[in-house]
């Protein structure tokens, strides 16, 4: 792996006696040693196929204002302060040290503004990743547990849950150099708490929600269905096709790589035989990102059909459609032949 840490320094965040976050913050960067390779490295690894994270770009004011229709009262803007933060440091009119101890403060004032009680080690990071350039923002909770010493005595250590990634953000920051118009530089974490934390880091980093990878990937599976029907495939075909684009996307998701538009079409060359390509079918139509992440629980409809409501939940694959499960649109019927066993046995005991 080729990651070179720049600049990392760990502050805390702890809940004081009036119930509030509180910052304690270190004067130092860390050493670079192998333990702080080693935790960067996986911490890269994590974020990278974490799910379910956000995306923006940071708030321009001035075109947000110029948006608004006439006589349309203005939304509170987002703060600009950790741009220009940010920007004073890649400047290098700021040192990275007080950089991170000011945002830390600005972090704890927004913890607040939110009612957030989070608490926990606060990183900073700035590395880069295979000629790519981040900030990684990540607030790591500390965990207790017990070893056994060279005396087999058991002993509590406190150790740092870097599985649990609810809090943390990171700026792509060569894509924010060389790609100003791009909505996708920033990402965050959703984590626990939905919508209330992805509102946090909006206001804390000054930012405005840009791409939305599950729109992406529902869009794609939209663009798969009309591409099948547009080379009129029949059933077999049509399934074997989108099982094909299912394990292009999940090989993706599980080597915490994206979406790649082209590469996919690519990919289903093959099955294209000179007819025209996938990308050049999608064209502008479906408004989709060359690249963007796979959403796994969006990709499952790709090959199987997914429904609960009522207290019922059913899932099958596309495949058994018409063979061993059947719709009665007249009647709003499904008619299933072959019960699994496990749940036949169950039905069985219970009559």
């Amino acid at each position: 792996m080729s990651l070179d840490i720049d600049k990392i320094i760990l502050h805390s965040l702890r809940q004081g006696g009036d119930g509030q976050p509180h910052a304690d913050t270190r004067s130092q960067t860390l050493p670079a040693d192998e333990a702080v390779q080693g935790l960067m490295a996986e911490l890269h690894r994590i974020y990278n196929g974490k799910g379910g994270k956000g995306f923006g770009f940071f708030a321009d004011p001035e075109a947000a204002v110029a948006e608004l229709a006439e006589g349309e009262e203005a939304p509170k803007q987002p703060s600009p302060a950790f741009r220009i933060a940010l920007e004073q440091l890649l400047g290098e009119q700021t040192e990275f040290v007080p950089f991170s101890v000011t945002m830390t403060q600005l972090l704890v004032k927004h913890l607040v503004e939110h009612a957030l009680r989070e608490q926990g080690v606060l990183l900073f990071a700035k590395y880069n990743y295979v000629g790519v350039d981040y900030l990684m923002i990540a607030l790591l909770e500390g965990k207790e547990s017990v070893t056994v010493s060279e005396a087999l005595e058991l002993r509590h250590i406190q150790y740092l849950d870097i599985g649990k990634l609810n809090l943390v953000a990171r700026i792509d920051l060569t894509e924010w150099k060389t790609q100003p118009d791009s909505r996708r530089y920033i990402t965050f974490s959703k984590g626990r708490v939905g919508r209330k934390l992805g509102d946090f880091f909006m206001d804390y980093l000054g930012a405005r929600e840009g791409m939305d990878a599950k729109v992406q990937n529902k869009g794609l599976l939209q663009a798969v269905d009309d591409y099948c029907d547009s080379r009129q495939l029949e059933p077999a075909e049509r399934n074997e096709y989108k099982k094909q684009v299912f394990k292009y996307c999940t090989e993706q998701a599980s080597a915490g790589e994206e979406i790649e538009i082209k590469e996919l079409s690519a990919e289903l060359c093959a099955k294209d035989e000179g007819d025209l390509d996938f990308y050049s079918f999608i064209g502008q139509e479906y408004e989709l990102e060359d690249r963007f992440p796979a959403d796994r629980s969006t990709l499952r409809g790709l090959t199987k059909f997914v429904g609960s409501g009522g207290g019922l939940t059913l899932s099958f694959e596309q495949k058994l459609l018409n063979s061993r499960v059947f719709y009665d649109p007249q009647t709003d019927t499904l008619t299933i032949r072959g019960v699994p066993p496990n749940l036949k046995d169950q039905l069985l005991r219970q009559s």
